[in-house]
């Protein structure tokens, strides 16, 4: 493990550490570990019902429509995650986590205030889809072995990725905590270590080999791995111009030595 990386783990565990010697009192102390509580909660849920239910292809979903109202409610069920997670990532979503909260505590909570609706977002998703029952078989027999195995290898890559990238802002931990400290929420820097060092964005790089190395191929999770899929593929060019926007030259310094998505091929 990188020293980098070890050091990133330590501060995390130092930073969570803390909450357990808090220096605000009273109704800011009960809003904090509230909000800490929920995120962190709707966020463990939210990871366990995204990767069981992508593992059975999306067969397991907990909705009950059919016909044309299962595909109206299972694409607006597809559509939203990527549509407001990406408003709620720009300069008017940000203003709108601002106001989820008491008013004097809601922009140091916005980092959990985004975790929380994103969790809410995903297990909405993943346990109100309703299946179609439509299973396609593997082409080639090997392929059932495989499958779980790169699954599995996809979800450690954005496990490491997301520790590359700050588990403190990522986990939504940032903001609550910072509450708790009665500190202003001090982001990580601009990671440039580990996998980012070979790509810029490893979190949306990882999830997109996820969602392609699903064992068990329905029409169901054909929908998902082509939108959210996709949504991989895309939304990291907007992200691009957001830390353009706040990094500058050092960014682009960045963006201009290192690949997009792929080791061998840079997407500028």
């Amino acid at each position: 493990m990188e020293k980098s990386r070890t050091k990133k783990i330590r501060s995390f565990i130092e930073l969570i550490l803390s909450a357990l010697s808090p220096k605000a009192r009273g109704i800011n102390l009960v809003y904090a570990y509230l909000y800490g509580i929920t995120c962190h909660f709707m966020f463990a849920i939210a990871v366990i019902a995204m990767i069981y239910h992508m593992f059975y292809g999306m067969q397991k979903s907990y909705g009950n429509l059919e016909g044309a109202l299962a595909i109206m409610a299972n694409g607006a069920l597809i559509l939203q995650f990527p549509l407001a997670h990406s408003f709620l990532l720009s300069q008017r979503g940000q203003k709108i986590l601002s106001l989820l909260g008491p008013k004097d505590l809601a922009i140091s909570l916005s980092t959990t205030s985004f975790t929380i609706v994103a969790s809410i977002q995903l297990f909405v998703l993943f346990m109100l889809w309703s299946p179609s029952k439509i299973v396609f078989e593997l082409p080639f027999e090997f392929l059932i072995y495989i499958l779980p195995i790169l699954y599995c290898l996809s979800w450690f890559l954005l496990i490491v990725a997301t520790i590359d990238a700050g588990l403190e802002v990522q986990s939504g931990a940032l903001g609550w905590i910072s509450v708790v400290a009665r500190k202003k929420p001090k982001f990580p820097e601009l990671p440039t270590t580990g996998l980012y060092r070979v790509i810029r964005h490893p979190i949306y790089a990882s999830f997109f080999l996820a969602v392609l190395t699903v064992p068990t191929w329905t029409a169901d999770q054909f929908v998902v791995s082509l939108i959210l899929g996709g949504y991989c593929i895309f939304a990291p060019i907007l992200k691009d111009r957001r830390l353009i926007d706040r990094h500058g030259e050092k960014y682009l310094s960045y963006k201009n030595t290192t690949p997009y998505m792929l080791p061998s091929k840079r997407i500028k």
